[in-house]
């Protein structure tokens, strides 16, 4: 059968598929050429717009922390020169071939390579990742040599913080730290988020660093890049660039000699040394040894230093005169003087101490086993008479001597802008029911146990700043509060007169007079702490607090001396001063961790302290005006990566 010959209907349903497939290449093609002429023509401003933004990004610029600076204006915690090098991933096709490369001139560990990794994962393959900082300068130089095998290798210069004072003010600034997880979540803003992601950013971990971190973290600024299809950086672009603004300085009441000088003076001691301006209640020195060296955590400390710091028994990792808590000793009995004048116990009242006294079934001792003799207060202040006090103890209501403590800066915490401060503890009846709110039948309180407190024992515990703070209230009769900080950027934080105390001027007469006696007269118990320039006189009282009962040899029954002791076990020396006594304007205590004895251990390293306080004399010379030199710490820097 030929063609002509075969079935129309086979024909037509042929005729019928053509048309159709026909009909949809045309409707497909007639789409496709009306969408390309909407996308040309109505809509071309709009992806031209969508290009150019694909085509610029806007990277941030890091500021420079703020720097910190003492009374004078001496910077005691800036910023410096770091040589890092950075990894930016999308830039290399194997990130483990490029670390393995770059760890033949610097050490990468296991761990490292692993932390690079989540980063990456994190951050996303353009952002760029630090490997190391605070490259010595060989170091860096191989690294640059090396760059063109390093696919993905960036060596840059950027800045690090950097506390010129070392482990001397540790304790003052604090130290900064790499941003984790934690630090990102509670940033409110995406912008702010991004900062924390910079490589190299810091933030306060400790200290004045910590509790000003906002101010000093500065603004960021903007620059705007051309980057290709794929994202990689290709051109930096003048226009639009927003310079970043370097953080507030914040400005110290600290003067950076004296604490230095005081660092020096308590040695190899594990102690501390608190310098007060009685009359503006500034700290001039806060000094904690031994102390760490916070530029070891500004570039990530070593794991073994780290765990050498937390098992030395001498406790460089705390701040002990905000956080070192001790019984305050013969000190305390200053207290005591006030609050037996304040309850009607003539300062004439008269003790013949023999060595001990006996109360109840318990006898109380005298540090001076023979006794004093025939002591009046005054005279029970110089010699630090227990007996005289433990007489007085038998008269005097607990609840009045706490108050009195209380009054004088016991028990308090100050806001000096570091965080970690411990109230200590002034007991008195409220005190006892609450802490043995389990144990109703030792919620009384005892006479016997008032007897223990008026000597700066028993229960009662104190911070050397607070017994830096009740010096200087002794010393002013006013209600002067500690600070730190004497302004931050332009704004000068103002110092205010302290209130009057409400005790009466005879009443601390009695206790200066007292004092005067401890360190200048024949018999006082820290003639060792005599001013060089004996013109000027140092008004003192010393303390011993016992840190463990008596302790006895196993095989012979004898009680042990305190140098007999194993280190832990002995008694704590404080030493507590004014000066000049006729006019106080400084306030310092000492305390040395079981330093056995307050006239031994405290008080010489007093004198050096307070000769260089007063060779000084910081009050005559006028400290620097933060709205002067603000400006200085508000440079900005347009290109340098901050701290």
């Amino acid at each position: 059968m030929n063609l002509n010959e075969q079935d129309p209907a086979r024909q037509n349903s042929f005729t019928r598929r053509t048309f159709l497939f026909s009909a949809g290449i045309t409707t497909l093609f007639g789409g496709v050429a009306l969408r390309l002429a909407q996308l040309q023509l109505k809509e071309y401003d709009h992806y031209v717009e969508l290009a150019r933004e694909n085509q610029f990004n806007r990277q941030v610029i890091s500021p420079l922390r703020g720097e910190i600076v003492d009374r004078f204006g001496k910077v005691i915690a800036t910023n410096k020169k770091n040589f890092r090098v950075l990894l930016i991933p999308e830039r290399t096709a194997d990130v483990d071939e490029t670390l393995i490369a770059l760890s033949k001139i610097i050490e990468i560990s296991d761990d490292k390579r692993d932390r690079i990794k989540r980063q990456i994962r994190r951050r996303g393959v353009f952002t760029p990742i630090e490997i190391a900082d605070n490259l010595d300068w060989e170091t860096f130089s191989k690294i640059n040599i090396e760059v063109p095998y390093l696919p993905g290798i960036l060596p840059e210069e950027g800045r690090t913080r950097d506390y010129p004072l070392g482990n001397g003010t540790a304790f003052v600034v604090g130290y900064v730290g790499a941003p984790t997880d934690r630090d990102l979540k509670a940033e409110p803003t995406a912008n702010a988020r991004n900062l924390l992601r910079q490589p190299g950013f810091k933030v306060g971990r400790e200290g004045l660093e910590r509790r000003y971190d906002e101010e000093l973290r500065g603004k960021a600024g903007e620059k705007l890049v051309k980057v290709n299809a794929h994202g990689r950086v290709i051109e930096e672009l003048d226009e639009g660039l927003q310079k970043a603004k370097q953080g507030d300085r914040l400005a110290l009441t600290i003067d950076s000699e004296l604490q230095m000088a005081a660092m020096e003076a308590l040695g190899d001691n594990s102690g501390s040394a608190v310098v007060m301006d009685v009359k503006t209640g500034e700290i001039l020195v806060l000094a904690s040894t031994p102390a760490f060296d916070p530029n070891n955590f500004n570039v990530g400390i070593d794991p073994v230093l780290w765990r050498d710091l937390n098992a030395d028994p001498t406790k460089p990792l705390v701040n002990k005169p905000l956080s070192g808590v001790y019984p305050p000793g013969s000190t305390f009995k200053l207290i005591s003087a006030i609050a037996a004048q304040k309850s009607g116990i003539s300062p004439n009242f008269r003790v013949r101490c023999r060595g001990s006294i006996r109360f109840g079934k318990n006898t109380h001792r005298c540090w001076k086993r023979g006794g004093h003799g025939t002591m009046n207060m005054r005279d029970a202040i110089k010699n630090s008479c227990d007996v005289f006090f433990y007489e007085v103890a038998k008269q005097l209501d607990i609840d009045l001597l706490a108050e009195t403590a209380r009054d004088f800066g016991l028990g308090q915490v100050f806001e000096i802008g570091i965080p970690g401060q411990r109230k200590g503890i002034v007991p008195d009846r409220a005190w006892k029911k609450e802490y043995f709110a389990n144990s109703p039948e030792n919620q009384q309180w005892f006479a016997g146990e008032t007897l223990s407190v008026i000597i700066g024992q028993g229960a009662v515990t104190s911070t050397p700043l607070q017994l830096a703070v009740m010096t200087a209230r002794l010393a002013s009769g006013r209600a002067v509060r500690p600070t730190l900080v004497r302004g931050v950027g332009e704004r000068a934080v103002p110092i205010l007169e302290a209130p009057l105390i409400g005790v009466d001027g005879d009443a601390l007469n009695v206790v200066h007079d007292g004092m005067n006696a401890v360190v200048n007269e024949l018999g006082g118990t820290a003639r060792r702490a005599r001013l060089e320039n004996t013109e000027t006189l140092l008004a003192g009282k010393t303390g011993t607090s016992q840190v463990a009962s008596l302790q006895r040899d196993p095989k012979t029954g004898r009680i042990l001396k305190n140098e007999e002791l194993p280190w832990r076990l002995r008694d704590h020396a404080l030493f507590v001063s004014f000066a000049p006594v006729d006019n106080p304007r400084y306030a310092s205590v000492i305390v040395v961790e079981h330093g056995q004895s307050g006239s031994r251990a405290a008080a010489p390293i007093a004198k050096k302290v307070m000769d260089a306080v007063m060779e000084k004399d910081p009050a005559l010379k006028k400290p620097y005006d933060p709205s002067v030199l603000a400006g200085l710490s508000s440079a900005s820097s347009p290109s340098g990566e901050g701290s």
